[in-house]
């Protein structure tokens, strides 16, 4: 059997093990538990509020028309999503939650797992271990199967991100201008993303097309749902962000709790740091990719341990680079650890979360992915002498 073949077969049984655990032991129960409490209640009940003939962000009746819908009762006086998600998601309005619910998260974990497979095949092909490793991460490791329970938007988030990186790369730039527009979602775990994105269109022609398509595709999206809920903004912004952004696994919050705002003021020179730091290397090459990526989990304004999910593509990526330069050693060190992180430490860190009735130290694990792959990437960036002789070798191949 071919080494292809090998990690074929490693990453179909590590999935097929995940899909199990979701099954059998404990996590499928608890979101049949929770179908009507979880979060992807919550997501469901603006679609369903807009084809009952409610706006969500009518704080005196989105409340009451949600809790007679069947959802969770809303811990906000209005939805917690923009006009745009609530749109692209009013198919799912018209179904039953408990339909809808099935549908999402079996699309979730379908696509998590083709978009997986196909990072590791253009990074790192016929690597047995390393695709068994973290296809058995995708789902029995906590990020992934919280995201599962909760009904949240990670695994497609996640989804969306690679389908972002391996089309842009190969030259596609409409169909990844369609695949970013899942950013608009929870455009505050995108920030650095975004720019890590931007910063290339100025040299690059494949970067430079997919800005073009986004900005088209997503501004349309955007002017389309604002126009049809003229009034949602002075309601979420008065309070969604003073609710949502006080206290999150994110740094910010995490360094604020320990030592207060001068700790806020340390987050801030941290995240300032990493921006100078993911500058450093190559525009547009697979590194400077990674670590802006990485930036964007450790850095991020807002979010939860279930986004850790998207440290998969940066992981990968980087993992792409070592195994470029000849590093298998390292390669497989940084696959290994980073599955090992969200197999074992993420799920120490979330029952901390559940003990304290607050995930903010959860932030721990992105920012260790982050001075991973920056430690892995430093060799290559811009200026260093093994970085120019990878970034040759990059062009040659493009």
């Amino acid at each position: 059997m071919s080494q292809e073949r090998r990690a074929d077969a490693a990453f179909l049984i590590a999935i097929l093990a995940g899909a199990l655990f979701i099954a059998l032991l404990g996590p499928l129960g608890r979101r049949l538990e929770m179908v009507h409490q979880n979060d992807f209640s919550g997501i469901w009940s603006g679609p369903a509020t807009v084809l009952a003939g409610v706006s969500p962000w009518d704080p005196v009746r989105y409340d009451a028309t949600a809790v007679a819908l069947g959802t969770k009762t809303p811990d906000a006086l209005v939805d917690d999503y923009m006009p745009w998600e609530v749109v692209a998601l009013l198919p799912l309005g018209l179904l039953p939650l408990e339909v809808a619910a099935w549908i999402w998260m079996i699309g979730s974990m379908a696509l998590s797992t083709i978009a997986l497979r196909a990072l590791l095949r253009s990074f790192v092909p016929a690597r047995p271990l390393v695709h068994g490793a973290l296809g058995l991460a995708l789902f029995v490791g906590q990020p992934g199967f919280h995201a599962v329970v909760l009904g949240q938007w990670a695994l497609l988030l996640m989804s969306a991100l690679g389908a972002v990186v391996l089309m842009v790369r190969a030259g596609h730039a409409r169909r990844a201008a369609f695949a970013a527009l899942a950013f608009l979602a929870k455009p505050q775990l995108f920030v650095w993303t975004a720019i890590g994105l931007l910063i290339p269109a100025f040299t690059d022609d494949r970067y430079r097309r997919f800005i073009r398509y986004a900005l088209v595709v997503a501004g349309t999206l955007i002017i389309c749902a604002w126009l049809a809920f003229p009034d949602w903004f002075p309601a979420w912004l008065a309070d969604i962000p003073p609710r949502r952004t006080g206290r999150s696994a994110v740094l910010l919050s995490a360094l604020g709790e320990l030592f207060g705002p001068t700790g806020r003021v340390v987050a801030v020179v941290i995240v300032a740091g990493g921006i100078v730091l993911a500058s450093r290397f190559a525009v547009g090459s697979d590194a400077w990719l990674a670590i802006w990526l990485a930036l964007s989990s450790a850095g991020a304004i807002y979010s939860w341990s279930y986004d850790q999910v998207l440290l998969f593509v940066p992981l990968v990526i980087t993992c792409g680079v070592l195994a470029a330069a000849g590093r298998e050693h390292a390669m497989t060190r940084l696959a290994l650890g980073g599955a090992a992180a969200l197999l074992f430490v993420s799920p120490l860190f979330y029952v901390l979360g559940v003990a304290r009735h607050d995930e903010t130290f959860s932030i721990a694990v992105p920012l260790a992915f982050f001075a991973a792959i920056a430690w892995s990437l430093w060799p290559y960036r811009r200026g260093a002498l093994v970085g120019e002789q990878h970034a040759a070798q990059q062009i040659q191949t493009a």
